[in-house]
């Protein structure tokens, strides 16, 4: 059953939906979309198949062969087990979330509004596919069985993406755009106001969807109460 948001269709708004930031490329790209893809694309895109439909334990490297069409030799020779395969794989679901990139931008640092408007953005639409949710949905499920896959979701991806957006508000801070105490509990404060209504309720298997429309409502949200708190009042 699909969620509404209450949607502000005001003028206002509309500009600010018109002029945000494109997304870049979303989360779990199962097929290269530019060049053609390596026979190490080929591996990492047959193995996120076979994780996300046999979940961690249920994937051998034979199964990852036969889906992906790779001689087992030609498997080992890129990774030496099930373990460096989903490191990889995680790394590269983590590659397409350019929070980098923003928080070193020039302008999010001159202005906080801009920057958490395309962090936030970011974090909507990087959760997007139902693949990235199941991704997700696997690693807690099968984290208490195999510790080493919450570890390597964390030290890949979420820890690294997390610090990002820490270190971005203290920049802020300095430039005294925003007064932080704790730069990690921000942050995850502004994350947790996006991923609560977007995130977590399909991870717990409730099918609610958004319209772009409704999720730039909840991103702006998030920022408005965000900066309300935090902005530097001149």
């Amino acid at each position: 059953m699909a969620k509404t948001a209450n949607i502000d269709k005001s003028p206002k708004l509309a500009r600010e939906v018109a002029s945000r930031p494109k997304s870049p490329t979303q989360a779990l790209p199962l097929e290269t979309a530019t060049a053609a893809p390596t026979k190490r694309d080929q591996i990492l895109d047959a193995a996120t198949r076979v994780f996300l439909q046999h979940g961690y334990e249920g994937t051998s490297m034979d199964r990852v062969a036969t889906e992906s069409g790779a001689a087992r030799r030609t498997l080992y020779n890129q990774f030496d087990g099930k373990e460096a395969l989903f490191e990889a794989m995680t790394a590269r679901i983590w590659a397409s979330f350019p929070v980098f990139d923003i928080t070193r931008d020039e302008e999010s640092l001159r202005d906080p509004k801009v920057g958490l408007t395309r962090l936030g953005h970011a974090v909507s639409n990087f959760w997007i596919p139902p693949e990235a949710v199941a991704f997700l949905r696997m690693v807690i499920s099968e984290g208490p069985r195999f510790p080493a896959l919450t570890k390597t979701f964390f030290e890949k991806g979420k820890a690294p993406a997390m610090d990002a957006v820490a270190t971005y508000l203290e920049a802020l801070s300095k430039r005294k755009l925003v007064k932080i105490k704790n730069s990690k509990l921000a942050a995850r404060q502004f994350l947790g106001l996006i991923d609560e209504p977007l995130l977590w309720v399909r991870v717990v298997g409730i099918d609610e969807t958004y319209s772009q429309q409704e999720r730039d409502v909840i991103v702006q949200n998030a920022v408005d109460m965000f900066l309300g708190f935090y902005l530097t009042r001149q």
